[in-house]
């Protein structure tokens, strides 16, 4: 019984071997990482989420107003090219981190107790654990923290990276005793985990059916004027908010599938409802798209031959 114990101890304490070669993916996803476990990254974020939502709101409150031939348009686009800029930053940081790995050609690592040692084509290093004291784990990753609140100094190790599945467990068994967790929710199976899940499914449904909602008032914002024989004469322009609607639509459609992108089972099934909502769309687009061409005109009508003019009072 002793001699089994002994046994168990020593393949508890044996190194974890690794190899792989890193990839956008890899570094882009330990970015992020990075940023949803520092206080920096966070508030990035929140500014990000936060320019979205005011552009989105005013472009909606302009193009409903009577002013909108002098709507700063420019100003939104520049809004919107900031906030996609700073979502692409992690990826654009990621390819140049990628090209320098690349020339290091493949790594080996071995993980143990005392640290990590990490072997390339043309370098050799070993990590002691004081240097790295907290760590996170994806579904793909564990990825190591340095001790400085920017979280500068960051390892990817890839789970693919063992030979044996076994290994993962033995590799997150190691980095249990040795450091501590950046963030609790990240563990897979853990129940603030699995808490996590079940509200991004619900997310991803929400944003679906808002979609859906708003695609409905994209196509009933064009009624009157889709419909000229029921609603005769000259008509409100409505056109330019049912455009921005069809845009928000679009962009809540997007989110549903970003929150549920790691979930298998819900993504396909988000995939095949954001299909359907994004058809509802298509239809309302196809009655908006022909007026788009009078968007600062404060009227609108419906010729015979189905055209539209623009009217200015």
């Amino acid at each position: 019984m002793a001699e089994g114990r002994e046994t168990m101890d020593a393949v508890a304490k044996r190194s974890v071997e690794l190899a792989y070669r890193p990839t956008v993916g890899d570094l882009a996803s330990a970015l992020r990482v990075r940023a949803r476990s520092t206080g920096a990254g966070r508030f990035q974020r929140r500014v990000l989420v936060c320019t979205v939502v005011a552009v989105a709101v005013s472009v909606l409150l302009s193009v409903a107003g009577s002013g909108r031939q002098d709507t700063p348009w420019q100003l939104y686009a520049g809004l919107m090219v900031f906030a996609s800029l700073t979502t692409a930053v992690p990826w654009l940081q990621a390819r140049q981190l990628h090209r320098l790995a690349e020339r290091q050609g493949d790594i080996r690592g071995s993980v143990d107790d005392t640290g990590i040692r990490v072997t390339t084509a043309h370098s050799s290093v070993t990590l002691d654990w004081h240097l790295y004291p907290r760590y996170t784990e994806t579904a793909e990753l564990f990825v190591l923290l340095s001790a400085d609140k920017s979280a500068v100094g960051v390892v990817v190790l890839p789970k693919r990276a063992v030979t044996d599945p076994e290994d993962v467990d033995r590799l997150r068994a190691i980095l249990d005793r040795r450091l501590v967790r950046a963030d609790a929710a990240e563990v897979p199976g853990g129940p603030r985990s699995r808490g996590r899940a079940v509200g991004r499914g619900a997310g991803s449904v929400a944003l679906l059916l808002l979609g859906l909602l708003l695609f409905f008032f994209a196509f009933a914002a064009v009624q009157n004027a889709a419909h000229p024989d029921r609603f005769t004469g000259i008509q409100n322009n409505t056109a330019p908010i049912s455009a921005v609607t069809l845009v928000l639509g679009t962009l809540a459609v997007a989110g549903a599938w970003w929150l549920v992108r790691r979930m298998t089972v819900m993504r396909v099934v988000t995939a095949v409802l954001a299909v359907l909502v994004l058809l509802a769309g298509g239809a309302a687009l196809y009655r908006v798209g022909p007026m788009l061409h009078c968007w600062g005109s404060d009227r609108i009508t419906r010729g015979p031959d189905g055209a539209y003019a623009c009217y200015d009072f």
